[in-house]
């Protein structure tokens, strides 16, 4: 027999048809079930948790080096000694039961799987729905299911009130400008959101468009690692790396001489990619756009290349501001941590990171008003009423 978890579609956000979820979202959705008479028989309860966790590993250690369950909530669907059970589960029948979940207005990691495999890191933030067919405490569930949830964080973007300009030239240069290769580099912003093109112009001066082979852009992924090897030691030392997420080159076959012209070029960010983020208590993300000239030389090539532009990659448009109200997870102390400290402390409460909470169905928090069944009254019967009152 079988347990699935199925959610209602969303007409919101979504990356690659997948919907996605952030702070404050609600989401609604139904555990499937079709259990056997002997299955039945042996349940005590049906019910569905939500749970999320960050972890960290490297591939000289066995166990994870880092890991956290960041919240973890459950709602009873269904008692075997409930006298009153909201539905009535019939061997051999499909039955589902709704569910309604809301998201607190907290920013948590974005759901990720990165893997530095050269370093033998690798990074997981994983946000899962699970639903079990219990037994009596103690024993194995008779049957369970695990959904993934995608869930990314409000980052804003901001576009420039002028064009963004980057150059080459190094005003304390003792060299003639006029001599000297540079490349003026201008961009409309630096923010963008995932499934943008970025956009770039150059003007290439003092080098002869024929001397070059190709001009490339890149965007690297800065990963800051936060180590730690047991929990209850504290982080050592970070350490950065960075990672190749999307390129674009373009081939120059040029015979012409002239050592000063304009090149357009742009750059996909991945619609699927994770955004920039600084909050995380062992992994954080940022991100630089790396351009760079590939010039002919009489035995080989060699490159010119720009500084290192620092880009946002946010998930909100620009101009949509998130709520004041959203708070970093990183600033709260976690279940596990309050059980760990006294309970009479001042501070055991006042600084609880919030979980999600189950709705109940007839309950929907900012809901539209009911509907009523008023209508407007008929076209023909207003006219006639006005056409009788101006004849009286």
């Amino acid at each position: 027999m079988s347990i699935e978890i199925n959610l209602l579609p969303e007409f919101g956000w979504s990356i690659k048809n997948q919907p996605v979820y952030g702070p404050g979202s609600v989401f609604q959705g139904f555990v499937k079930l079709n259990a056997t008479e002997e299955q039945l028989q042996k349940a005590e309860r049906l019910r569905i948790v939500f749970h999320a966790s960050e972890s960290t590993y490297h591939s000289g250690y066995a166990n994870p080096m880092y890991n956290q369950q960041l919240f973890g909530t459950q709602k009873i669907l269904w008692k075997q000694k409930d006298l009153r059970p909201p539905v009535d589960i019939i061997a051999g029948t499909d039955i589902s039961i709704p569910f309604i979940i809301q998201v607190p207005m907290v920013q948590f990691p974005p759901s990720a799987n990165v893997i530095s495999e050269g370093d033998g890191l690798s990074y997981h933030s994983n946000f899962v729905l699970s639903a079990y067919l219990d037994q009596d405490q103690g024993k194995t569930n008779i049957i369970k299911a695990h959904k993934s949830i995608i869930y990314m964080p409000f980052i804003e973007t901001s576009i420039s009130k002028k064009p963004v300009h980057i150059t080459t030239i190094d005003n304390t240069d003792s060299n003639s400008p006029e001599s000297t290769p540079f490349v003026h580099a201008s961009m409309s912003s630096l923010d963008y959101v995932l499934g943008d093109t970025i956009n770039i112009s150059l003007n290439v001066n003092n080098i002869p468009k024929k001397s070059i082979e190709s001009i490339s852009t890149k965007l690297y992924q800065i990963q800051t690692w936060n180590r730690a090897f047991k929990k209850d030691k504290p982080l050592k030392s970070e350490k950065k790396l960075k990672q190749l997420i999307a390129q674009n080159t373009i081939k120059q076959h040029s015979l012409e001489t002239t050592a000063h012209f304009d090149v357009n070029t742009s750059l996909d960010v991945p619609v699927d990619g994770l955004p920039t983020f600084t909050y995380g208590l062992v992994f954080s993300i940022a991100y630089i756009l790396q351009i760079s000239i590939k010039r002919k030389g009489k035995l080989w090539s060699y490159d010119f290349d720009l500084a290192d532009i620092p880009i946002k990659v946010g998930t909100l448009g620009y101009g949509i501001r998130s709520s004041e109200e959203i708070e970093f997870y990183s600033t709260f102390k976690n279940v596990f941590e309050r059980q760990s400290e006294d309970a009479s402390s001042s501070s055991s409460t006042a600084n609880a990171l919030p979980v999600p909470r189950f709705l109940d169905v007839i309950e929907y928090e900012e809901s539209l008003p009911l509907y009523t069944d008023d209508r407007l009254p008929i076209y023909e019967t207003v006219i006639k009423r006005h056409h009788i009152n101006c004849i009286m």
